[in-house]
């Protein structure tokens, strides 16, 4: 385990609202600096240029993906076939590992609070954009601008929520 039992809600709840800090960040940069410099590139048009910047996005996941396939380890204390090798980490199949994650209650706590949450997540990152710019006449500039507030809000809200957790956890 990375974590323990006392912290982990807060450490992954911190981690995931980095995670969607990205997509704050993601929204800022392809809607209010990307567009507008493709959009100068392409002599004023928006479709063509939105088209080119979403592209952007993946090359840089790709490239990020195969950096950190490449360069990284399986767990903090190495890959899992040295740990395994080495008899740090038992040799565990991976149906006893997922009647061990299936058969416990937080993981169906989990799985219920993001069936019912994560699709808000998703909808606001695409659709936030596009409503301020169709309701209050904004710019795709400032549209994203304002929508990449959702991202960054929830580095904060996702740790609270994390603690909170922990909290309860302890109490039960």
């Amino acid at each position: 385990r990375m974590f323990t039992k006392e912290v982990v809600g807060t450490a992954n709840a911190l981690v995931g609202g980095w995670g969607n800090l990205g997509g704050g960040v993601t929204q800022l940069v392809m809607g209010s600096a990307l567009f507008p410099l493709f959009k100068e590139i392409y002599d004023g048009d928006s479709e063509k240029a939105w088209r080119t910047v979403c592209v952007i996005p993946a090359v840089v996941a790709f490239t990020s993906g195969a950096i950190v396939y490449f360069i990284s380890d399986d767990a903090p204390k190495g890959n899992y076939s040295e740990m395994k090798a080495h008899g740090v980490m038992a040799d565990v199949s991976a149906a006893a590992s997922f009647r061990s994650g299936a058969l416990n209650i937080n993981t169906w706590i989990l799985f219920l609070q993001y069936a019912c949450c994560f699709g808000v997540e998703l909808t606001m990152n695409n659709a936030a954009a596009l409503y301020f710019r169709d309701e209050f006449d904004q710019t795709t500039e400032s549209a994203a601008a304002i929508a990449s507030i959702f991202g960054w809000m929830n580095l904060f809200a996702r740790g609270i929520g994390g603690f909170l957790s922990d909290k309860a956890n302890a109490s039960m």
